[in-house]
């Protein structure tokens, strides 16, 4: 990976640790940037509405880092994938329009303004039908497809990040990225805003795959059923309560359920190979077919017991049979003997016992 590279527009973070971020007020200015009204918080830090001082009425979005570790971490990483961002262009993956450091030191990054956008995991998305829920992860994993052919992957998932547009349209800002088959120097660090979304073996130390965005994507999709972020059951498993899926009927809760249950199973063997493969099972899901979760493998059929005979008998086994043939042999002799004895015995007395 080529070394970072910092400009105006990507600065290096500084290596003090300010105090959490503060609101900022309309009217306050951040470089270019003046600050319009404050819109929503969420765990990574607080959105706010703003316009370019030289662009006045073309609005921007501008997220201040509660956390300044959490955007110093992220401004590197950004920084690292400049020349792979600039050639990743698609309508749900959002490139960073400017970037900076507030008065007080945190770390802000700036978006295009999405049309009618508001978060996605606000109350906005809930109230789509759960189906156009469902349909709203599409885009992102065609949009992962895409970072993919530009070498990179989904690193961690930061629901803070992403955004309803109008359509609906999903829009992640493209942060979180890495380098697809990239293996860290160090122990991964997860922003605790993504630290949910993360797979079991990577909050284990391993890098990310394939594997590991889809099981990501899966837990966003229960997200986006359950309207938050669903409880393990007794066994441990994940899934989104049942009377949030009430209104399938009960084959295509079953068969959502099984879809889920792969894209989140523990072993990155038995996931979805990647998004693109678990957006394909979506779209059978939402177009009533069967997926790649409900193929069953038929039972291998079990093979014909084996036949001794005596040619294939072990030389131990044919030792000891050889013993138990000659003593049957003996006794069948035994036998004869008595017999014939009985009979001529029983002819020199049969006169007496007549008489």
């Amino acid at each position: 990976m080529p070394a970072a590279r910092f400009s105006a527009a990507f600065p290096a973070p500084t290596q003090a640790a300010p105090a959490a971020a503060g609101p900022l007020v309309a009217g306050e200015r951040l470089g270019v940037w003046r600050i319009v009204q404050p819109l929503h918080g969420c765990d990574t830090g607080r959105w706010y509405r703003v316009e370019h001082q030289l662009a006045q009425g073309e609005p921007a979005a501008l997220l201040v880092y509660q956390r300044s570790e959490d955007g110093q971490a992220m401004l590197l990483r950004l920084a690292e994938q400049v020349p792979q961002l600039a050639a990743l262009r698609h309508p749900a993956m959002v490139a960073p329009l400017d970037s900076g450091l507030t008065p007080a030191g945190h770390p802000y990054l700036v978006m295009a303004w999405p049309e009618q956008g508001q978060p996605l995991l606000g109350p906005g998305a809930y109230a789509l039908p759960l189906r156009q829920r469902l349909q709203l992860l599409l885009p992102l994993c065609d949009a992962l497809q895409a970072a993919h052919d530009e070498g990179l992957l989904l690193r961690e998932l930061d629901p803070g990040l992403l955004w309803l547009g109008a359509g609906p349209q999903l829009r992640l800002l493209s942060l979180g990225l890495a380098e697809l088959g990239a293996v860290p120097e160090s122990r991964p660090r997860y922003t605790p805003a993504a630290l949910p979304f993360v797979a079991p073996e990577l909050r284990d130390g391993a890098p990310p795959t394939l594997a590991s965005e889809a099981w990501a994507l899966g837990l966003l999709a229960c997200w986006l059923i359950n309207g938050r972020m669903p409880r393990p059951d007794a066994n441990g498993v994940l899934l989104p309560a049942a009377s949030r899926m009430a209104a399938l009927h009960t084959a295509e809760r079953f068969s959502l359920e099984a879809l889920l249950l792969k894209a989140m199973a523990e072993s990155p063997a038995q996931r979805h190979a990647s998004a693109r493969e678990l957006g394909e099972d979506l779209r059978a899901w939402l177009a009533g077919q069967n997926h790649s979760a409900l193929s069953l493998e038929p039972m291998p059929e079990p093979a014909p017991p084996p036949v001794l005979t005596e040619v294939a008998m072990a030389p131990a086994q044919a030792s000891a049979a050889k013993p138990r043939r000659r003593w049957r042999g003996l006794l069948l002799s035994a036998g004869l003997v008595l017999l014939t004895v009985g009979g001529w015995a029983a002819h020199q007395h049969w006169p007496l016992l007549v008489n």
